[in-house]
């Protein structure tokens, strides 16, 4: 078992195995100093006190170990006064019509990539399915070419892999630009092309006309906050979606219930979001000096809200490592909150949706079934929670 005295935390196979350290941590010293100088925070309390106060608890750099130019900051790397007027820019594009409007794509490729699987197939659910719905969708969303969409989230697997995450620079340069200039180039030709009178009416085409202060977005800009768009949504819905599909293919109750009454797959959806959070915990950064749980946190100290931990507070939720879809209404934290509250989160809660909906009309109990060789082996990202694999057979 990991503890705070060995932990990693930019070690994936530390940090997705901290559930009994953090169960401790909640017990007896819910602010725990760990290797590197962090403050990590176990309570769901206190990790809403992070959260709710962004002039305490500043976002900064994000996870970033250099100071960032302000165009190259992605939205969960700025403060205020730039982070709002740049969020209410890009929020208008998630709102519920928009979101409700990608419903019939997201259902119906579902359906289209299930059909394909025949009786003996052996499936990897995570590269063969999740990772393609997934990103088919955002692309959708996007106005992005859908036949791109392997070739760029190729791109984006390397550069979540690389040094860029925490150093915004990799061997080739400095910044997204000199890091991955393909990816880049590519960003760029789709903003350029949405310059145009005749530009079709997209997120992307939205995001392009829009003016901060009266002035146009800047070509930089634009690049950063269209690779927020793509990186934000393409590794933590396919981690929630297999997370997810690994619960019902492991609980055939699971599967029998939700098939045959589709109404609670909401409640599905929220209760793996809260056991499986696709983020483990988000990083801010201490601006003056305070109190969390009577601990002292010094200014500049590095602090984590622990998501993964807070999500399964016994002092908020009853028997709280249970799998339960009578909750109600969802208090977990995994899409974070406050002023940096997730802004697809109500799409990403409808693509999953979608799609385990379409997954269990088409197979009933055991037609899809774990093979007998499968390990669980956590995505290679530190912060991260999901299944890099889901090899499956096929009968039904």
């Amino acid at each position: 078992m990991v503890d705070e005295t060995t932990v990693d935390l930019f070690d994936h196979r530390h940090t997705q195995d901290l559930w009994e350290a953090t169960a401790r941590w909640r017990r007896e010293s819910p602010v725990v100093r760990l290797p590197g100088g962090f403050v990590y925070v176990s309570r769901w309390a206190d990790c809403w006190q992070v959260l709710r106060d962004p002039l305490t608890f500043a976002n900064g750099n994000g996870f970033k170990a250099v100071e960032m130019p302000d165009e190259e900051r992605m939205l969960g790397e700025m403060d205020p006064p730039r982070h709002p007027r740049l969020r209410r820019i890009m929020r208008q594009s998630f709102d519920r019509r928009s979101v409700e409007a990608e419903r019939p794509f997201a259902r119906d490729t579902a359906k289209r990539l299930l059909s394909a699987w025949g009786p003996g197939s052996r499936v990897d659910l995570i590269s063969q399915f999740t990772d393609q719905i997934t990103n088919l969708a955002s692309f959708h969303l996007l106005g992005f070419p859908l036949e791109d969409s392997e070739r760029v989230v190729g791109w984006v697997r390397e550069l979540l892999h690389s040094d860029w995450p925490e150093l915004n620079r990799t061997r080739r340069g400095q910044g997204l630009e000199g890091a991955f200039p393909e990816l880049s180039a590519y960003f760029d030709g789709l903003v350029e092309a949405r310059r145009g009178e005749g530009a079709a009416e997209d997120l992307l085409t939205r995001l392009v006309r829009s003016r901060l202060e009266g002035e146009p977005l800047t070509p930089t800009v634009l690049r950063t906050l269209t690779a927020h768009l793509v990186l934000g949504g393409i590794s933590t819905t396919t981690n929630l979606l297999g997370s997810l599909l690994l619960r019902i293919l492991r609980d055939s109750e699971l599967h029998a219930r939700l098939r045959g009454e589709p109404s609670l797959i909401a409640a599905a959806v929220e209760e793996s979001l809260r056991l499986d959070p696709p983020v483990l915990f988000v990083r801010r950064v201490c601006r003056r000096e305070t109190a969390i749980a009577g601990v002292r946190i010094l200014e500049g100290e590095p602090v984590l809200a622990g998501i993964a931990s807070a999500n399964r507070d016994e002092r908020v939720f009853e028997i709280p490592d249970a799998y339960r879809l009578d909750r109600g209404l969802p208090r977990h934290l995994s899409f974070s909150g406050g002023a940096h509250h997730c802004m697809g989160a109500g799409f990403a809660r409808m693509v999953v949706g979608e799609v385990i909906g379409a997954f269990v009309e088409r197979f009933n109990v055991n037609d899809v079934r774990l093979a007998s060789d499968f390990e669980f082996e956590g995505v290679p990202v530190f912060l991260e929670f999901g299944p890099v694999r889901l090899d499956v057979s096929v009968s039904g």
